[in-house]
Order: C-alpha cells, then sequence, then structure tokens
C-alpha cells in the first residue's frame, strides 16, 4: 500500500512539473523570447523581404540581420489594493531577421546581441523593483516603467551599434571574445533578475496572465523629455 502511495506521489509530482515546464510558452511562429537555454539559429532568420535584406547587408558588408530588442509592458489591478506588475523580456522577431548566406561568426554576433539584450532587461528590472521597494506605491511602474525602459533600451542600442562595429565592421582582433566574456560575466552576475517564462509567456498570450488584472492603458510618460524641457 505504501508502495502504492508513492507511486501516486511521484506521478502526480512529475505531472506538476511537466505542467509548470509547458504552461509557459516562450517561443512562437513570429517571436523567440530569451531565456537561458535558448539560442537563436539560422532557420530562425524568416524575413521574406529580400530587397530589404540585400540592401542593408550590402551597405554594412553583411550576410545576417537580426531584429533584437525587448517588450515591456504594465498590468493593473481592478481593484481592491493590490499593486501593479510589469513584465519585460528579450525578443528576437524572426519573420523580420533575414538572411543572405549562412555565416558562423554572425551568428555567434546574434546570439551575443541576444545576451546583450537580456543584460539590460535585467537592468531594467532591477531599477524597477529597487524603485518599488523604496515607494511602497500600489502605481510604482505605471509611473515609472517607461522612463526605466526607455533609458535600458538606449543603452542596449548603443552597445548593439559597438558590437557590431567593432565584430563585424571594422573586424578588431579579440573583439568578439572581448564582448563575450564581458557579457557572460554580466549575466551570472544578474543572474537574480533573470527573464522568467511567465515574463515571456505574457507577450505570446497578450493579455495579462494573472486574475484580476488589466493591460495598463495609460502610463507615464518619459519623465527624462519633461526635464529636458524645463
Amino acid at each position: 500500500m505504501s508502495n502504492r502511495i508513492f507511486i501516486i506521489f511521484v506521478s502526480c509530482a512529475i505531472s506538476i512539473q511537466l505542467n509548470a515546464q509547458t504552461e509557459f510558452i516562450t517561443e512562437n511562429e513570429k517571436d523567440i523570447y530569451w531565456q537561458p537555454n535558448t539560442q537563436i539559429d539560422f532557420s530562425d532568420f524568416q524575413s521574406q523581404n529580400d530587397t530589404s535584406c540585400i540592401k542593408y547587408n550590402n551597405k554594412y558588408g553583411l550576410q545576417m540581420s537580426s531584429s533584437i530588442g525587448f517588450r515591456g509592458i504594465v498590468d493593473i489591478p481592478q481593484r481592491g489594493k493590490k499593486f501593479d506588475k510589469f513584465y519585460l523580456a528579450p525578443v528576437f522577431c524572426k519573420s523580420c531577421s533575414c538572411i543572405l548566406s549562412e555565416d558562423s561568426l554572425e551568428l555567434k554576433v546574434n546570439r551575443l546581441l541576444f545576451d546583450i539584450a537580456e543584460v539590460y532587461v535585467r537592468n531594467a528590472r532591477k531599477e524597477l523593483l529597487e524603485l518599488h521597494n523604496k515607494m511602497k506605491a500600489d502605481n510604482t511602474y505605471t509611473m515609472f516603467f517607461t522612463t526605466v525602459k526607455n533609458k535600458w533600451n538606449e543603452k542596449m542600442r548603443s552597445s548593439f551599434g559597438a558590437v557590431i562595429r567593432e565584430v563585424l565592421i571594422e573586424k578588431k582582433d579579440s573583439a568578439y571574445v572581448g564582448w563575450r566574456k564581458t557579457i557572460a560575466e554580466l549575466l551570472q552576475q544578474t543572474e537574480s533578475y533573470t527573464t522568467r517564462p511567465q515574463d515571456c509567456y505574457r507577450f505570446i498570450l497578450n493579455k495579462p496572465i494573472e486574475k484580476g488584472y488589466v493591460m495598463a492603458k495609460n502610463i507615464a510618460d518619459d519623465m527624462r523629455r519633461k526635464e529636458e524641457k524645463k
């Protein structure tokens, strides 16, 4: 009898674990969202716009061009005194990324860019969480999400440009190795702010994943712009 109970318990535990793994999908036919063990491959570059692809790649002497960035959204509670919630996730757009021919170095660079996006998402996530812990307000993310997201997006784009320039255009010695090492160290240092499967799933589902929440239709603009206008 005890053996039977044990088998049932193990079966239930396995079932729960499998459900947890499959509950939050992180990729669909259009996009791949960053996860620790996810890597983009040549087959993921699926843009059909060859004219635009050829024009861009010829301009910079490349064989591949990707659309990598990060997405973010804020959900707010419908009632009660709950806090608002935010979701951030790096994304690789399959249908926006093109390939003329397979190039192993360019693929490694695009994988590196995906990891760089995750580093900056983690920094944005860290800043937002720290703001919330400091303010203890129920609408921290509604107020500051745009400002924080834009700031780290700009930093990410700057790093993207530096990597592509140094590794693929100027072809500096050891540039890729140096960047790869730096990003690996930063990923390790910020591991506690890793993008979770549910962060990714929020964008794939395209609606709140928690009951009692709706997408915030109006959140504060980038406050840095208001400061610039003064």
